[in-house]
């Protein structure tokens, strides 16, 4: 799964441009829980061979350490659940950010929204979409290039449906 995704939709002559932004993970869930399955019974096996040959204190410990080690990864799981969509239509810019269990959405009119990225590709800075005074940041997780790439894309998108759109 890539960090940022888009496509473009033309449904009807309706031209719409849909950019995902989701934060790198080093492995999916399912590795993740294998590999916890994994320590897990190698710490049960290496305890219960310590316990038998008489160093049941130690057990314990090795306890602890899979519970603390298996916390860590659920933690890590459930950070990285964060998928942030902006959709670009002829009429709005709609801006959804979906975290655990929680989805939040801000739109902006297309016509006065543009992409600010107050950093350079070396220095991070926030990544927003602006529009009438009002501002979301977005792709928090990404790096300051990224953000940059991102930023130029967004409004190289933002031009080109505003061009594609007939005045009213």
């Amino acid at each position: 799964m890539r960090t940022i995704d888009i496509s473009e939709q033309n449904e009807d002559g309706l031209q719409a441009f849909v950019m995902t932004l989701r934060p790198r993970r080093s492995a999916d869930p399912r590795v993740a829980y294998m590999l916890c399955g994994t320590l897990g019974f190698i710490w049960m096996s290496a305890g219960i061979m310590l316990t038998v040959m008489g160093g049941w204190p130690v057990f314990g410990f090795f306890g602890a350490e899979f519970i603390f080690i298996a916390y860590m990864v659920r933690l890590f799981i459930h950070r990285t659940q964060v998928v942030e969509t902006v959709e670009i239509t002829p009429t709005d810019v709609l801006v959804t950010r979906r975290e655990l269990a929680v989805e939040s959405s801000q739109t902006f009119q297309t016509y006065w929204a543009q992409a600010d990225f107050s950093g350079s590709p070396t220095q991070n800075g926030a990544l927003e979409i602006r529009s009438h005074g009002n501002a979301i940041e977005i792709g928090t997780f990404l790096s300051a290039a990224e953000k940059q790439r991102t930023a130029n894309t967004l409004n190289s998108a933002l031009r080109r449906i505003k061009d594609l759109t007939p005045d009213a």
